[in-house]
């Protein structure tokens, strides 16, 4: 097993080192001499990288929380009774969120959005998360729509997203379109330009879902390694509606 698994984990360790851009020598030294070549590309490359990756810290927080789901919560519920700030509140509804307790979120949101921070923008925008995760698109709406009158320099691209997601759910089409394609022009990632074709094609344009979709498309085939791994989900979905 061991001659099987030998040349199998050469070819895995030679192929990352070239795809990550690692020094030539690198798959030379594991190739010549595979057992110490291969610990020492471990022990010398991925495990400093490893331990600064923000990847790894999620990889362990993630680990946390399946072990023990609700223990963030506990800790943040009893923070609460000791210290009832809004900050706590909204640390607490930030949680409640995360784990699917929409009510209690919104509850704590509201609670918290009184006296000084009545209009306080992060508390507003984790109400109108916690509103469309409940599938009120109507009151996600107004409650952004406050949020922008009382923070008029404030600017978020989820509280966009999901402004132009509610718009969207209410059958207001031409504002959600001109949403989606204002989150194109700076949004991380291709979802609006996704949302914005999907809609396109939902609503009888399809000539112009295709061009977009083919745009979107090309743009990831052309972006770097780890742009693609982020949006593969959305790449998909344009491959996909290219395909039908």
């Amino acid at each position: 097993m061991l001659y099987l698994l030998l040349p199998a984990a050469q070819i895995f360790f030679v192929i990352h080192a070239a795809r990550t851009g690692r020094p030539y020598y690198w798959m030379m030294i594991i190739f010549f001499i595979p057992l110490m070549g291969m610990l020492a590309y471990i022990a010398i490359e991925l495990l400093p990288e490893m331990s600064r990756s923000p990847t790894a810290s999620r990889t362990v927080s993630n680990a946390k929380q399946i072990v023990n789901p609700e223990g963030n919560y506990r800790v943040l519920t009893q923070a609460l009774e000791i210290t009832p700030t809004a900050g706590n509140k909204r640390a607490l509804a930030d949680e409640c969120v995360r784990l699917g307790k929409y009510d209690e979120a919104e509850a704590l949101y509201r609670d918290a959005l009184t006296g000084i921070h009545a209009t306080d923008p992060y508390t507003m925008l984790g109400l109108a998360r916690a509103l469309f995760a409940q599938g009120d698109a109507a009151r996600c709406v107004q409650t952004l729509d406050a949020l922008r009158a009382d923070n008029p320099g404030f600017q978020n691209a989820e509280g966009h997203m999901l402004y132009a997601r509610s718009l969207e759910a209410l059958g207001q089409n031409e504002r959600a379109l001109m949403e989606y394609e204002a989150l194109g022009h700076y949004f991380g990632g291709e979802e609006p330009r996704v949302r914005h074709a999907l809609l396109l094609k939902q609503t009888g344009n399809v000539d112009a879902a295709r061009v977009a979709f083919t745009e979107i498309k090309r743009s990831v085939e052309r972006a770097p390694a780890f742009y693609r791994r982020n949006q593969r989900e959305w790449y998909r979905v344009a491959a996909d509606n290219l395909k039908s």
